[in-house]
């Protein structure tokens, strides 16, 4: 909905002057995530700024940062608290004076009333930065799983508040590159969903369910919310003995709620329709409550085995909804390959992140803003054949593998790593390489799955714990660079996404279901599709999963050209051997996405540590591409 900006003054020497400046400055560079309006607010130590993208309010009333009656509280936030008016009616009763009709007044009363305690109530994603005048300090919050960004920084005695690490880069003097925490993202595409550092030292991001207060004496920071708490063994017990009939009903009541509440808005709204079960059941169910929703689908140009276009439009015709279709070319793809590292703050996780930035800019050309999506639901209900059926297979041969004699499994290990091309040569490079990639990250992922796979002590088989363990874990990993691209690349294009499956109380429900409900003996997302099947034909549910593939060997290969990084970031800032790069980008085919992370790595390094511009990064790739292609 909007772009957060401001700061925090620490230094009692500091007379104030230019902090408006610099916060209408960070509000500038996030201009395309609030077009339609901008405010900034000096209150003492702290300076406020907001760039509105009008959703719920059209009028003036909805100008940000926002007060109370009383000028003591200031707000300034992004996102939709989709149950504000169940909440406004409460507030009313406690004695609060509305002014407008928008989330945001309630969502500050809220914090009056309730204080942190006030997240529990809402239902939907959100940012927020609130400033109370009276105690000289301001608290940021974040929603439970992350889908609303909000990062800070120290910079000089201030801590500057962004939604975007741009702006935070952009006015930081030097900003430096966490080596530490580069290598982590080459191994795991993400970095900010178990610890708040950035790739960026001294930017932090404010985790999911956090809530961070700033004040002249320091930083603290709380969790107010642990999904891994909501699993209990009651609950769990309770959907096992229960007739399937009734926990089938119990999740359609629930995804059809909140739904229709991500339907609310003054403005068009339309669903990102893949043609895959998540977003086709997504569109089915609002299609029932808004006639005048229009879909929208990136079609794979030239591509007929990747392309759902079919699938999308079988679905439109049947629900008798307009669709839009985008056809994407490996041209288009290169064209906004920068644009999309620029507007991510991080080198691209997923190659489709450029798909979803040209298709939000297509519904936002016909007048679209709100988009829905059907993002989480594959972590939630069991999606992923490739990680947890193959968990469970391995969990149930564990027992009869570890009999192996250890000759056989040293065998084994270096005929897979010689298969992979990996120097098998050097000494003991099997017994190195495993305990080398967990201290990448400092154990933490292997940590963090072992504790989410004790939350299901209660459950008998190893086995079930591990997969359950794994789904849940993912909730704080997986999902966190999914999320990330969504926000990112519709907010380029002046348009807010939400996310129905990520409602806490479909999150609650489905993490306590037993395996069975989620990964079936054939099925993956098996109560999901017994839903689905009250609304999607039979044909579309009952097919392989796609997962919005791209033909990326393809697109990338005009860009597989050593001129590319001759001079550039990877050589000059992070040292690496040309002549070794060269080898290896002469058969970067072997290893595309190896490639497609380093391509990403010298786009990023270019754009927010050397500060080269956007448009002369963009410049130097196509000069490469046109010289490939000649």
């Amino acid at each position: 909905m909007c772009g957060i900006a401001g700061l925090y003054c620490q230094d009692p020497s500091c007379s104030g002057e230019g902090h408006e400046a610099l916060v209408t400055g960070m509000c500038d560079i996030q201009a395309h995530r609030g077009p339609d309006d901008q405010g900034v607010a000096s209150l003492g130590p702290a300076c406020l700024g907001a760039r509105r993208l009008s959703i719920i309010d059209l009028s003036p009333a909805g100008h940000m940062p926002m007060s109370d009656p009383t000028g003591r509280w200031w707000i300034t936030y992004n996102g939709e608290v989709y149950n504000f008016l169940e909440l406004r009616s409460e507030l009313e009763r406690h004695g609060h004076v509305f002014s407008s009709r928008t989330d945001t007044e309630v969502v500050l009363h809220s914090f009056m009333e309730w204080d942190e305690r006030c997240i529990e109530r809402f239902v939907g994603m959100f940012a927020f930065a609130i400033y109370d005048r009276d105690q000289k300090k301001l608290v940021l919050a974040r929603d439970r799983y992350g889908i609303k960004p909000l990062y800070y920084a120290r910079s000089n005695g201030h801590v500057l508040v962004s939604s975007e690490i741009k702006a935070l880069a952009h006015v930081i003097a030097t900003p430096c590159l966490d080596s530490r925490r580069l290598m982590e993202w080459f191994l795991y595409r993400d970095v900010d969903s178990r610890r708040p550092e950035t790739l960026i030292e001294g930017v932090s991001s404010v985790l999911p369910g956090r809530v961070v207060t700033i004040t002249a004496e320091g930083i603290t920071v709380k969790q107010v919310y642990d999904f891994a708490s909501h699993v209990t063994k009651d609950e769990f017990e309770r959907f096992t003995a229960s007739r399937r009939e009734d926990v089938i009903g119990e999740v359609d009541t629930t995804l059809c709620e909140a739904t229709r509440l991500r339907l609310v808005s003054d403005v068009p709204v339309g669903t990102l329709l893949s043609g895959g079960l998540d977003s086709s059941l997504i569109t089915a169910i609002a299609a029932r409550t808004r006639s005048d929703l229009t879909a929208f689908h990136v079609s794979v140009a030239g591509f007929p085995d990747l392309d759902e276009k079919r699938f999308a439009q079988e679905l439109a015709r049947s629900l008798n909804l307009e669709m839009v279709t985008y056809d994407l070319t490996g041209e288009a793809f290169r064209r906004e390959l920068v644009r999309a590292v620029y507007y991510s703050d991080s080198p691209l996780s997923h190659p489709n992140s450029v798909a979803y930035l040209l298709i939000s800019q297509v519904a936002r050309e016909h007048g679209v803003v709100v988009l829905l999506s059907g993002e989480g639901s594959d972590e939630l209900f069991g999606g992923y054949a490739w990680n947890y059926r193959r968990r469970w297979y391995f969990s149930r041969l564990a027992p009869l593998l570890e009999r192996l004699p250890r000759r056989a499994w040293g065998a084994v290990a270096l005929f897979t790593y010689a298969r992979m091309g990996m120097p098998i040569y050097t000494r003991a490079f099997q017994d190195l390489l495993p305990p080398t990639i967990s201290l990448v990250d400092r154990y933490e992922r292997s940590g963090w799955l072992a504790e989410c796979e004790e939350v299901y002590s209660f459950v008998d088989r190893a086995a079930s714990r591990n997969v359950l363990g794994a789904m849940l874990a993912d909730l704080d990993g997986f999902l966190s660079p999914l999320l990330q691209r969504l926000d990112r690349m519709t907010m380029a294009a002046s348009v807010e996404c939400r996310v129905p499956y990520l409602d806490h109380r479909i999150v609650h429900k489905a993490i306590n279901f037993p395996l069975t409900y989620r990964i079936g003996a054939r099925s993956e997302k098996w109560i999901l599709k017994q839903v689905a099947a009250r609304y999607v034909p039979r044909q579309l549910i009952h097919r392989r999963k796609a997962g919005f593939p791209l033909p990326f060997r393809d697109y990338l290969a005009p860009l597989a050209d050593p001129r590319l990084f001759a001079d550039g970031f990877c050589q000059e800032h992070l040292g690496y051997d040309p002549r070794g790069m060269g080898q290896f980008l002469a058969s970067w085919d072997r290893w595309v996405l190896g490639f497609f992370g380093l391509l990403m790595v010298e786009i990023w390094g270019r754009l927010f540590i050397r500060r080269e511009s956007l448009e002369q990064v963009q410049e130097h790739v196509l000069r490469i591409e046109s010289g490939a292609s000649s």
